[in-house]
């Protein structure tokens, strides 16, 4: 697009930043009336043609990837002026956060790398490994969102490799060692990676540092590092337990995506925080930096109940407490309804009634001579043969009981007499 058009549709407002490769531009668009920023490759690089394919590379694969935290790409212009058109971060970037502030409070860490977990998981999910993560390619807006950025040198399956053989591309303090010896990369390089990001939150130093006598690199493949814990005891073992896990030298020691390690990391917030608390808490420590300003009033969140630890601790107790109640309530109806005893022989079964329960006061003691008559009409109606049988034997020995209980007295009656 000739700069013509570009002024035509955009207002370029200030030079925001620059690069090895481009210069950002903040500007903004006329049609939609919203702050853009503009990436432009500089003109010293715009005749190397593997430059060029890179630069136009970075805004394909960003643009296809739409993610709340990762930083979305509106525009790309090819000559004679290369720029990508993306959205404006209004904030600041996680390296110039840990160089003011230095080990970050835990919690503010993992709010931010959280976040952080879920725009690389995007992109793992995509085929895509970022193959540059470091704290400057992670930006933070005055809300307290996430935005990862800069997949210039990103690599997937469907797009043309453009490293050459024997060349490093990457930032050598960031990087993996698969990535140092030139081996073949998955996602687990990014994952080596992001474990450097996560020790430099809570230490506020990298775990690899060059030396006059060593080189960072060197100490990647083959030194270990100083605990995180070591530097500061305030880091929760389970972080400290997650760091190293990702800084494992061998790939397979890894986690096997950054799904785990969002899991991982969210456990030490689970039921303390909602979103928008955490975007809030975020917002509001970076201001306490002075590294941004704070959010104007019209952009303000709104914050509903947040929970906190007692609250849910509480709710925990009233669930139990109702629970032990269900059990004690079933318990005592299960005592209280005793067994009725086994009906002797030729009796009618009767169905358990519950002690506390009598029958009500209206209801008759003897059932009605009406009613007997019907159910005994009702009842020879339904007979069958093997019942009138059945009921027929019934009779014949309740009979003969009857009579040999009357001879029974009877003999108890002349004994009675004759002794006297």
């Amino acid at each position: 697009m000739p700069i013509q058009q570009i002024k035509d549709e955009y207002d370029m407002l200030e030079e925001i930043g620059s690069g090895g490769m481009a210069t950002v531009h903040k500007a903004m668009q006329k049609s939609l009336k919203r702050p853009v920023a503009i990436k432009e490759l500089k003109k010293s690089y715009r005749s190397d043609e593997q430059i060029v394919k890179r630069f136009e590379r970075e805004s394909i694969v960003a643009a296809s990837l739409q993610h709340e935290n990762i930083v979305h790409i509106y525009d790309y212009w090819k000559r004679p002026h290369f720029c990508i058109v993306m959205e404006y971060v209004d904030g600041a970037n996680l390296a110039d956060v840990i160089a003011k502030a230095g080990a970050l409070p835990p919690d503010v860490a993992v709010m931010i790398a959280i976040q952080a977990c879920s725009a690389l998981e995007y992109a793992h999910m995509r085929g895509l490994i970022h193959r540059d993560i470091k704290p400057s390619n992670i930006m933070i807006k005055r809300n307290g969102e996430v935005k990862l950025m800069d997949f210039g040198i990103a690599h997937t399956r469907d797009l043309e490799a453009l490293t050459l053989p024997g060349t490093l591309i990457g930032t050598p303090a960031y990087m993996s060692p698969e990535q140092i010896v030139g081996q073949s990369l998955d996602i687990r390089s990014d994952i080596f990676s992001f474990g450097i990001v996560l020790y430099e939150l809570f230490t506020g130093m990298k775990p690899f540092f060059d030396e006059e006598t060593r080189a960072v690199s060197a100490k990647i493949v083959n030194d270990p590092f100083i605990s995180p814990r070591s530097i500061n005891s305030s880091i929760p073992r389970s972080v400290q337990r997650v760091i190293k896990k990702c800084l494992r030298k061998k790939p397979a020691k890894r986690f096997g995506s950054m799904l785990e390690i969002e899991q991982k990391l969210g456990k030490q917030l689970a039921g303390r925080t909602t979103k928008a608390a955490s975007l809030l808490r975020i917002s509001e420590y970076l201001v306490s930096l002075n590294v941004i300003e704070p959010l104007p009033e019209q952009e303000t969140l709104v914050i509903t109940a947040k929970p906190s630890r007692r609250s849910s601790r509480f709710k925990q107790a009233l669930a139990s407490g109702a629970l032990l109640l269900a059990f004690a309530g079933g318990g005592a109806y299960y005592y209280h309804v005793k067994p009725m005893p086994p009906a002797p022989d030729g009796a009618i079964p009767v169905s358990a009634v519950p002690v506390s329960s009598p029958l009500p006061a209206t209801q008759p003691a003897t059932t009605p001579a009406s009613a007997r008559t019907t159910d005994a009409v009702a009842s020879a109606q339904t007979a069958t043969p093997a019942s009138l049988h059945k009921a027929s034997s019934e009779k014949k020995s309740e009979t003969s009981r009857a009579g040999k209980k009357k001879k029974t007295t009877v003999k108890k009656k002349k004994r009675k007499i004759t002794a006297s």
